[in-house]
């Protein structure tokens, strides 16, 4: 990936050691894999850069997992056949830095992107072994 002239500066001149941190990046645009997404091409410039600063980077887009509707943790003990969102929640916890990534559409975000935040609030309250919420210390972002 191809960064400005302005962005490979920031990124050669930055002192700053972030090798001990893993951000996600969720993109929730409505075109399933392989198909050509503008919120991807948000996500590659972003990524590059935290990679270039020794962030660990995963990715996942949304639209391409079967995610159920509804706010609880696990949707396969309220009615749905089939609910991917445990395993991307792990890759949630996993990450130091989470970023939601979406399109707008009509002013708005998408609809993948409000059933990502659904799941996300219901997984908000879990604790951590401190007793705090489960996101405490932890840092999240969009890129729209």
């Amino acid at each position: 990936m191809a960064l400005n002239e302005m962005q490979e500066q920031l990124c050669s001149t930055s002192t700053w050691d972030f090798s001990n941190l893993n951000a996600l990046f969720i993109n929730c645009t409505l075109k399933k894999s392989p198909g050509v997404s503008n919120t991807q091409g948000l996500i590659d410039i972003s990524t590059e850069i935290m990679r270039r600063q020794g962030v660990t980077v995963d990715e996942v887009r949304a639209v391409d997992h079967d995610i159920a509707t509804g706010v609880w943790p696990d949707m396969t003990e309220h009615g749905w056949a089939v609910d991917e969102w445990p395993t991307i929640h792990e890759r949630v916890m996993a990450a130091d830095i989470l970023v939601v990534c979406t399109p707008i559409w009509l002013g708005e975000k998408s609809s993948v992107c409000n059933r990502v935040i659904e799941r996300l609030y219901g997984n908000s309250s879990i604790l951590n072994e401190a007793g705090q919420y489960a996101y405490y210390g932890r840092v999240g972002g969009c890129l729209v």
